[in-house]
């Protein structure tokens, strides 16, 4: 019974993980953060759905 839920553990859907960064791509989305003035543009991961920001200012 452990060696199974071990097992399953292991290979639960990568969903509920969260994404390691090489699904995401980047949209089309870009616009300057209010709080810190830098210029942001959104990936999102096509399968999930799941969305980061990420800085783009050099």
């Amino acid at each position: 019974m452990i060696a199974i839920a071990l097992i399953s553990w292991f290979l639960v859907d990568k969903r509920y993980r969260g994404s390691r960064g090489g699904d995401l791509k980047p949209t089309n989305e870009v616009f300057n953060d209010p709080t810190t003035g830098k210029r942001v543009r959104v990936f999102e991961d096509p399968k999930t759905g799941e969305r980061q920001y990420r800085d783009e200012s050099p």
